[in-house]
């Protein structure tokens, strides 16, 4: 019999939930679900691995920011594939000496039917540092290809690249406090994203998600979303995303559900 990405990832999720609490160090996570499709280049879409270089459990902080807070190397691969769509994303983030912060990642997704066929592309690589404890600055470096292509016959290609700063701050005092990031993005569509995290507990957290656009055919999208660990082991987050005027229903959805063993 065969699985999709969508089973086989429920499968795993199940097997987390049974044994989890059973497993001393956490260094596996499995995501599934999907979040911020509004926001193309930074979404997710069925089932994605993690792993951290260190073990997690004993380390201090929400756990949702457990790797950042502790400068976790961490690496990850997922996708999904249903009929004529096809999803697969990797990306890595890597700390090294004198607050360095190294960043990257790479996303294709193709669409295909009988008369035409869309592959895109999308490579980023970030580089930053952090200053402080809470500030951290850097830059962003993307580069985009879209082939299309129409009855197999005539193909168009279109490539771009884009470089933008960005500029996070973190401050979180005895699992409490905020987590603010504002950078550009660019890929099928450019735009600018702010995203303002309020850390209740360390296992509870509530937030606000906006994609500023730059092209007047797009509408911006706002996602309120909330995160919350169930345990140390299972979370599940959930968002609606509007474009807040009159004419807008909902624009995007998050439904996440996270497992680390």
């Amino acid at each position: 019999m065969k699985l999709g990405g969508l089973e086989l990832g429920a499968l795993l999720c199940v097997n987390v939930l049974t044994q989890a609490p059973a497993i001393a160090a956490t260094q596996h996570q499995l995501d599934l679900g999907v979040t911020d499709l509004a926001g193309f280049d930074e979404s997710f879409l069925g089932a994605r691995y993690r792993y951290f270089a260190e073990d997690l459990e004993p380390l201090t902080g929400p756990y949702d920011l457990k790797a950042d807070l502790n400068r976790v190397n961490n690496y990850a691969f997922g996708g999904f594939s249903n009929g004529d769509f096809s999803y697969l994303n990797t990306d890595a983030a890597v700390y090294g000496p004198e607050g360095l912060v190294m960043q990257g990642s790479l996303q294709r997704t193709s669409d295909d039917n009988k008369d035409w066929q869309d592959t895109a592309y999308l490579v980023s690589a970030a580089l930053g540092k952090q200053m402080n404890e809470q500030l951290q600055l850097g830059f962003n470096a993307y580069y985009s290809r879209v082939e299309s292509n129409w009855r197999q016959e005539v193909k168009n290609v279109a490539v771009e690249w884009t470089y933008a700063p960005y500029v996070r701050w973190t401050d979180i005092n005895k699992n409490q406090g905020w987590d603010l990031e504002l950078k550009q993005l660019a890929g099928r569509y450019k735009y600018v994203r702010g995203k303002a995290v309020y850390y209740v507990n360390q296992a509870w957290s509530v937030g606000l998600i906006a994609n500023i656009r730059n092209e007047k055919h797009l509408s911006d999208n706002y996602e309120l979303q909330t995160h919350y660990w169930f345990n140390q082991h299972i979370a599940l987050k959930f968002g609606l995303g509007s474009a807040l005027d009159s004419e807008s229903d909902l624009n995007s959805v998050s439904l996440l559900l996270t497992a680390r063993l």
